[in-house]
């Protein structure tokens, strides 16, 4: 600290006032916090050396809130990537959905959103009369057990 007064002195001689004055203020305010701090910080880290307990239970709930913000700044991140693909995909579903209005028209929109669903509706028919074959199947196996063992299935 007494090298940075000695040459602080230099300052004005070797650079313009414009340049020297406010790193000159930027000196004195950095020296006197830095004084100010080690005046009054020096008894507490004295202390917390010579008690190793506090300076462990200390250390603990500095590294927790360092922890705690950096998980914060990841949860941050990770929500703005999920908000922005998501925003992006409606975006694009917005202008999709747009172009197809505009290249095929109104009406030929309504006519491939008609095809559409009634193609995606006799899909659904089919893999409904499937799942209730599979259970009519089941019910079937189940009942033949119950007759092998004797009980009666009502």
């Amino acid at each position: 600290m007494d090298f940075v007064q000695d040459y602080a002195t230099l300052l004005p001689r070797l650079l313009p006032a414009s340049l020297a004055n406010p790193i000159l203020t930027l000196l004195t305010t950095t020296l006197g916090l830095t004084r100010t701090l080690q005046t009054h910080l020096a008894p507490f880290l004295t202390r917390l050396l010579t008690q190793p307990d506090i300076a462990s239970i200390l250390l603990v709930v500095v590294a927790l809130f360092i922890s705690m913000k950096v998980l914060d700044m990841l949860y941050r991140a990770v929500l703005f990537w999920i908000n922005l693909a998501l925003r992006l995909a409606f975006w694009g579903g917005v202008v999709a959905l747009g172009t197809w209005v505009y290249t095929r028209g109104p009406e030929g929109f309504v006519d491939d959103v008609q095809g559409l669903t009634a193609y995606w509706v006799g899909e659904y028919k089919k893999y409904s009369g499937e799942i209730d074959g599979y259970k009519r199947q089941k019910e079937e196996q189940i009942r033949l057990q119950a007759a092998r063992k004797g009980r009666a299935w009502p």
